[in-house]
């Protein structure tokens, strides 16, 4: 596969706005770090935001990130400090006007510290409209980055801000893998491209089923976005109307070894795994076994080096079923130069790889067809552009 064709494919693209969101915005507002984040979006509105929270956040702040996804009994009640959150790229989700509907219900529903955010295209749509009418934060989404593809819109960098987090680093990672890249050098332009290739010679095998299994909790929240940005962007029908697509399975190890392994060893061999390693903090101390401890010698080691360790295993025994596997090493720990880094990569192998198949990864055409039918089999339809402007003085008023 040429990668100077493929990668001027991506830069031609329409949708490949997220290629240059590599700058910090010049004013940006400030959150309450001692709020509750309530974050209402679905899909690519939620994930990036959610694996960012579980990777950096602390303790308290990973349970402060409260995702709202429907209109759930939770949360029971709101309070006066929390922030709300509504993400919706198109401004029509139904799961954000259905939680929206259901929230204001609540007897706290406008008694807040400070006016919930709104996280949308300002290109009229209903909830830019609502966001205008009741004096709600309007943080604007680039009409030309899809939901999946948008880790370095607000829908990243508001939950790093309420961190505390870095968010210029953060952006120079991801600015570092789109130059290493475009280049075809360095170690994550290596990394990009050699994924790329694998994925595709893995589909020529028959190999249509990849894991992703990083031996880290801090990034246990990257799987559920990674799955969407993998299913959604290359499960498609081509042009020549061959059904196109790639299974993506969020592991996490060492705990998948111990259940999912099996399947793909012993089961059919249709199946390849990322493998991802971080180093450990700085500050990491060596494992102080118990005088019971069966293992001797296991106080010679690291937290890190044991996860290594159970990765090397777990990669030696894929290999030698005969089953592909690529592991990336980082030396650090999960910062945000790392994050963007992580995030950067995958959005663009999964673009590279989609164009190399022939599709398009930036649609969603059948999910788009489920939303439809659900709105018939709710008897909902959309308002006329007169009744939402009556609706916007019945706010007014």
């Amino acid at each position: 596969m040429n990668h100077a064709r493929l990668w001027s494919d991506l830069e031609a693209h329409s949708m490949s706005g997220w290629l240059r969101l590599m700058d910090p915005p010049p004013r940006f507002p400030v959150l309450d770090p001692d709020a509750r984040l309530l974050w209402s979006g679905i899909g690519g509105s939620m994930g990036a935001a959610n694996a960012l929270v579980q990777a950096l956040g602390n303790a308290r702040q990973r349970l402060d990130f409260i995702p709202l996804v429907g209109p759930e009994p939770e949360p029971r009640s709101l309070r006066y400090s929390d922030q709300l959150v509504f993400a919706s790229r198109s401004g029509r989700t139904l799961e954000t006007w259905a939680l929206i509907s259901h929230l204001r219900s609540k007897p706290d529903w406008g008694r807040w510290k400070n006016p919930p955010f709104v996280l949308t295209q300002d290109d009229g749509n209903p909830l830019a409209r609502m966001a205008r009418a009741e004096a709600w934060h309007l943080l604007q989404l680039p009409s030309n980055v899809g939901g999946r593809y948008s880790a370095f819109t607000p829908i990243g960098t508001l939950p790093l801000t309420w961190m505390g987090s870095d968010i210029a680093s953060y952006l120079r990672g991801a600015r570092r893998v789109v130059q290493e890249t475009q280049d075809g050098h360095g170690p994550w332009g290596s990394r990009v491209w050699m994924a790329v290739d694998q994925l595709l010679e893995g589909y020529h095998r028959n190999i249509k089923t990849w894991v992703l299994m990083p031996y880290c909790n801090q990034l246990r929240g990257l799987g559920a976005w990674w799955v969407q940005l993998v299913a959604e962007s290359l499960g498609k029908i081509a042009k020549d109307g061959a059904r196109v697509g790639l299974t993506p399975i969020q592991a996490l190890g060492p705990q998948d070894q111990h259940s999912q392994l099996q399947r793909w060893i012993a089961g059919p061999r249709d199946v390849g795994v990322f493998l991802l390693t971080l180093g450990g903090p700085p500050d990491e101390g060596y494992l102080a076994p118990p005088r019971l401890c069966p293992f001797p010698g296991l106080g010679r080691w690291k937290p890190s080096q044991i996860l290594e360790a159970e990765a090397e295993g777990t990669q030696h025994s894929l290999v030698d079923a005969g089953l592909p596997v690529v592991w990336w090493q980082l030396d650090s720990t999960a910062n945000e130069s790392n994050l963007g880094c992580l995030f950067m990569a995958w959005q663009l192998i999964v673009a590279l790889t989609g164009l190399a198949l022939g599709v398009n990864p930036f649609d969603q055409p059948a999910v788009e067809a489920s939303k439809h039918w659900t709105d018939a089999l709710l008897g909902l339809g959309s308002k006329s552009e007169g009744e939402l402007v009556e609706v916007e003085r019945t706010v007014a008023r």
